[in-house]
């Protein structure tokens, strides 16, 4: 059952949640994301400081590839960040006051938050991905990456 103290974020789907962004904060630093604290506990499965997501409008969606992506951060907002927590009273998002990822995103505007890739084995999506990026496409290097995965598994 939801939480009805803190109507956000939302989960749609499995490791996605849609909230409306509360505000712009200097307590942020650029790559992270604040939600308040207890929104966090009542309504995801969001780990504090340890996992990183995608940001995305809901309408309007991001046309960059995944790998060009930013991830943030998810930062828990309570009495150590007054400024920004008092901008999330119901799970609202809160961006850092300056970064370039977000800066189209207005306050008020409703985003995804996708941790799904947080949830991948460390062994597994994210770190072909990576090794995919930094060979640039070297197709024998990619053969040679997943005979190995295959070999740890």
């Amino acid at each position: 059952m939801r939480c009805l103290t803190y109507p956000y974020p939302i989960e749609t789907l499995r490791h996605w949640y849609v909230t409306p962004v509360g505000g712009r904060s200097s307590e942020l630093d650029s790559g992270e994301l604040g939600l308040n604290r207890e929104a966090i506990v009542e309504n995801t499965d969001l780990i504090p400081f340890e996992d990183r997501v995608l940001l995305s409008r809901l309408e309007g969606g991001s046309s960059r590839p995944l790998f060009a992506r930013k991830y943030f951060r998810i930062v828990p907002l309570d009495s150590s960040k007054p400024d920004a927590l008092s901008k999330s009273p119901l799970g609202e998002a809160i961006l850092p006051a300056s970064d370039n990822e977000t800066d189209r995103i207005k306050v008020g505007e409703m985003v995804v938050i996708n941790s799904v890739l947080s949830r991948v084995h460390t062994r597994g999506l994210p770190s072909i991905i990576d090794r995919m990026i930094r060979s640039r496409s070297d197709t024998h290097l990619l053969d040679v990456i997943y005979a190995r995965e295959r070999r740890q598994s």
